[in-house]
């Protein structure tokens, strides 16, 4: 299986990054494999105020709950599908 970031370089919206874990139409992409690193990589958002995305696996979704999430940042899976805030 790849990791999580050679599966989203797959999309022609993401792109590889040096400062972030990738970018998505230009917003950086932070990962967050399970509940554990999604503190780090909010963490890391911050330096741009919260705005961009946090990725993860579609198996794991159900740890996340969108709704916490800070309203700038989105979450995506390793299909680069969006998550809907209300889901």
């Amino acid at each position: 299986m790849s990791s999580l970031s050679d599966k989203l370089l797959e999309s022609s919206n993401v792109t590889a990054s040096d400062d972030w874990d990738a970018t998505y139409k230009s917003l950086p992409v932070v990962i967050a494999e399970d509940l554990e690193g999604l503190a780090l990589a909010l963490e890391r958002l911050e330096a741009v105020g919260g705005y961009g995305y946090v990725a993860t696996w579609e198996k794991n979704l159900f740890l996340f709950n969108p709704k916490m999430l800070s309203k700038r940042c989105g979450l995506i899976n390793e299909n680069v599908a969006r998550v809907p805030k209300n889901k």
